[in-house]
């Protein structure tokens, strides 16, 4: 590779990394390399091959030519467009739980017209939207949504429990509600994990 196109794209893939509000070390883990071969590429030390500028490429939401021309002043457009396409898988994915939320409520009162519990299967796609939303934060690495969401999955989920144990069953002991207590050191192990993911991308940032 030419020295131009060289320097053109270690520069490349330094600033759309730092778009992405990536260290090394979580795209390393992203693309199943390790930190120390995309330290290299950034450095200039070695390029990467085809098929990894390609998956460079996809995951940053450009095209090869654009990690290989020279930078432009302008910022880069990554994070805006990286967001839209985001922001529309995820909507998709939140979209197909509450459809076959919506198909359950819909069926179950056709065939049961005497169940009137079947409002409950909106109740339960609350916490499983959640879950999808999760293991999408989880892959694009943003700790502080996953740490907001984990909160969010942990109450609904046990709001879920109350609620259809207390509709569905009818004898239940008075101090069902202690159930919630569980949530508690949930919580305080998804603030400490938060803190604790926080302290290491800033140590990871100072390397």
């Amino acid at each position: 590779m030419r020295m131009d196109l060289k320097e053109n794209l270690t520069a490349n893939l330094i600033r759309y990394r730092k778009a992405s509000g990536l260290t090394q070390a979580e795209l390393a883990e992203k693309l199943n390399y390790s930190d120390k071969s995309v330290s290299k590429w950034e450095r200039g030390e070695s390029v990467p091959d085809l098929f990894v500028l390609k998956q460079l490429a996809d995951f940053y939401g450009v095209k090869i030519d654009e990690l290989i021309s020279a930078p432009k002043e302008e910022k880069p457009k990554l994070s805006k467009l990286l967001s839209k396409k985001r922001l529309i898988t995820c909507s998709c994915a939140v979209g197909l739980v509450w459809l076959i939320a919506t198909c359950c409520f819909v069926f179950l009162g056709i065939i049961i017209p005497s169940l009137e519990d079947t409002w409950l299967s909106f109740l339960i796609a609350t916490p499983v939207t959640f879950i999808v939303l999760l293991i999408f934060t989880g892959v694009w690495g943003k700790n502080l949504t996953t740490a907001i969401l984990l909160s969010l999955f942990i109450w609904t989920f046990m709001l879920a429990v109350f609620m259809c144990l207390n509709t569905l069953l009818s004898l239940l002991p008075a101090n069902l509600w202690l159930i919630f207590l569980i949530g508690i050191p949930l919580q305080a192990l998804v603030i400490f994990w938060f803190l604790y993911k926080k302290i290491d991308k800033t140590a990871n940032k100072n390397d």
